[in-house]
């Protein structure tokens, strides 16, 4: 267990990168992620005293994407022309193209199967891990990853990344 909240400061100058990528890769913005990582590092604070040491950044993943359920229940899901305008193309090289066409494609997962897509595959959990983040059982967790990825492929191959230069998807 943790005692102090210095030994929390710490835990986010060493995570806070981390989390704040989870929350992108949930989220697809990073506005709402870093607001969404606050909001739970918040909660973390108040519970950080009873969070042992060795499994603090599961216990903070975990508060993320509760968060991002939280948040997802009241907002409405973008549109992908929406997120497709308030990217401006000409600025962007191919590979941040790419980078933001992956996150234009999870955004249109439901919650539950982008973060079981994101825990499995950016940040490469066990399906038992991810169940204890998801809280959920691993049987879950396998059909929301199977069912997402056959999305996303189906998804990926529908909407070929724009190319620098152009607008719109």
């Amino acid at each position: 267990m943790h005692g102090s909240e210095s030994g929390f400061d710490q835990f986010v100058r060493d995570r806070y990168d981390h989390l704040l990528r989870y929350a992108v890769m949930l989220t697809g913005r990073r506005w709402d992620a870093e607001e969404i990582v606050q909001e739970a590092l918040l909660r973390c604070l108040r519970r950080w005293r009873r969070v042992p040491a060795d499994n603090a950044l599961a216990y903070a993943r975990k508060a993320v994407y509760n968060e991002f359920l939280r948040v997802a229940k009241r907002k409405q899901q973008v549109s992908l022309d929406e997120l497709t305008e308030q990217l401006d193309i000409d600025d962007f090289t191919g590979a941040v193209v790419e980078r933001d066409h992956v996150l234009v494609v999870l955004q249109q997962l439901p919650p539950r199967q982008r973060a079981a897509v994101v825990a499995r595959v950016v940040l490469d959990l066990s399906e038992a891990q991810t169940a204890v983040e998801l809280a959920c059982s691993v049987g879950t967790v396998k059909s929301l990853t199977s069912r997402g990825m056959a999305r996303v492929r189906q998804l990926w191959a529908a909407q070929a990344p724009a190319s620098p230069g152009r607008r719109g998807a």
